[in-house]
């Protein structure tokens, strides 16, 4: 270093130290670039290819979810339309077996109406034939109280027969 005038420094380069210098450089330069520089760039590589090689696995990773939740969603899809046609093959089957009940007991409930009805129509004929004489004997007791004699059994069949014309 050589002093300038006045308080500052001035530097200047001397020869030989450029010269030594650069020859160390290029020393250290071969050396680095011969040893440690394949080594720092192996280190590299391998990373490199590492991250690469993860990367890679987890788009694989990421592709099989897709295709695991595609096919997921695929498989519940196709359960509900299986639930959804098991419903309504039972709710149709409810509705047949349903529809053949009520059938059957219409069946059977018109049958019993038509038994009662049968039974009600014997009845009712029964009754007339065994009460007919005793219709006609009261009524006669009665119009004999009423006209305050005896009714006898043709002037009875005559007023009947009259009414019954008036009535026709």
């Amino acid at each position: 270093m050589v002093l300038a005038s006045g308080s500052y420094f001035v530097l200047t380069a001397i020869p030989h130290e450029i010269v030594v210098g650069l020859v160390v450089f290029a020393i250290l330069y071969f050396v680095l670039s011969k040893a440690l520089l394949p080594r720092l760039d192996a280190v590299y590589s391998e990373r490199h290819d590492r991250i690469d090689g993860t990367f890679e696995r987890a788009e694989q990773a990421r592709a099989e979810a897709r295709r695991a939740d595609q096919e997921y969603r695929t498989r519940i899809g196709q359960a509900r339309e299986e639930a959804a046609r098991i419903r309504d093959a039972a709710r149709e089957e409810g509705r047949r077996h349903s529809e053949e009940v009520l059938a059957e007991a219409r069946d059977e409930a018109a049958q019993l109406v038509a038994e009662g009805r049968g039974e009600l129509d014997e009845e009712r004929s029964r009754l007339r034939t065994d009460l007919q004489p005793d219709i006609a004997r009261l009524s006669r007791e009665l119009a004999g109280r009423i006209l305050g004699r005896r009714v006898g059994e043709d002037e009875y069949r005559d007023t009947v027969d009259s009414y019954l014309a008036q009535r026709a």
